[in-house]
């Protein structure tokens, strides 16, 4: 019988593929309960494991899915070096995983599980009620990178983006900046979400009126919706952006057109990418420190699926701070 059929028995059960794998090779170390049920379930199915899935529970290397929405943003692949990094000190390997539609297409995410992996982590936040019904059956660990995961029974790392925005908005605030616009992405991603309550918190608190871009993620599209605002006669003293990507997009084309940076536009990122030292001026960031939390985020994983039954999900802050440069004063 195939491998990929001992995720039945997990998914049927409602228990991880470790804990199967311990009921077939260490029965004794599984509550009565637990093994009693995988046990009828493994007799029903007439399920007989092959010598790989029997090696499941005692076998040093493991593998672990990431998946990705992109590689096309430099946040994801620094956050992947982070995964590699500690997945290399635990012993355990990667496959990688490109998808942007996982919640229209169940059979891509069945082919994730089917494909023999040990845990998953999984980075696209646009997070719909159809992803989590599809993650709900799976039947090995799952931690969100670089999101909260809504449902606890998931682990997950980050930053407080409400909180991170909140402080930079209210850090131009008292420098006395009023007209603070905020860009962000016409999809709805969880962490540009929080990201724009802490915005509009601190400008309500300060008595100011929230004014906010929403554009693609795509270069081209920005341009042009930032083209149209400059058109319009806008010009903020602050522009705060979701993505380095953006910020330096509306920067450039500020600049373009004679406005001064930072003499009379700020402007600030909020990841703290490779590209914010390589723009002109140099990006002011909001720190979201990819590396580590895809680091951390691997670390939970690997402790979710070590030690099932003694490890319990937690949603992990991850320390941040802003990186001052030349776009702000």
């Amino acid at each position: 019988m195939h491998q990929s059929k001992i995720y039945d028995i997990a998914g049927a059960a409602g228990v991880s593929l470790a804990t199967v794998s311990r009921v077939i090779n260490h029965p004794e170390k599984v509550k009565k309960a637990t093994r009693d049920r995988v046990m009828n379930i493994i007799k029903n199915k007439g399920y007989i494991p092959n010598a790989n899935a029997r090696g499941l529970a005692s076998r040093r290397s493991t593998t672990v899915a990431v998946v990705v929405p992109t590689l096309n943003r430099a946040s994801v692949s620094e956050m992947i070096q982070g995964i590699y990094d500690s997945a290399n000190h635990y012993g355990y390997t990667i496959r990688l995983f490109i998808t942007d539609n996982l919640g229209s297409n169940a059979k891509e995410w069945g082919e994730i599980v089917a494909s023999s992996v040990d845990g998953i982590l999984f980075m696209n936040d646009e997070m719909s009620s159809e992803v989590y019904s599809q993650i709900k059956n799976t039947p090995v660990p799952v931690v969100f990178v670089n999101s909260v995961s809504k449902d606890p029974e998931y682990g997950s790392v980050c930053i407080n983006n409400e909180q991170s925005a909140y402080n930079i908005t209210k850090n131009m605030i008292e420098k006395g900046r009023k007209k603070i616009l905020f860009i962000t992405t016409e999809h709805i991603y969880t962490v540009n979400i929080q990201k724009e309550k802490g915005y509009k918190r601190a400008m309500e608190e300060g008595g100011l009126t929230a004014e906010i871009i929403r554009t693609s993620g795509k270069v081209n599209i920005n341009e042009e919706d930032f083209r149209a605002y400059f058109d319009s006669g806008n010009l903020p003293e602050v522009a705060l952006a979701v993505r380095d990507s953006m910020a330096i997009s509306f920067m450039n084309l500020a600049q373009k057109r004679g406005i001064k940076v930072p003499e009379q536009l700020e402007v600030i990122g909020f990841q703290n990418t490779r590209y914010a030292i390589l723009s002109n001026p140099k990006l002011t960031c909001v720190d979201t420190p990819i590396y580590e939390i895809g680091n951390r985020a691997m670390s939970q994983l690997t402790e979710l699926m070590q030690k099932p039954e003694e490890t319990k999900p937690i949603n992990e802050v991850v320390e941040n701070e802003i990186i001052w440069r030349e776009s702000t004063r």
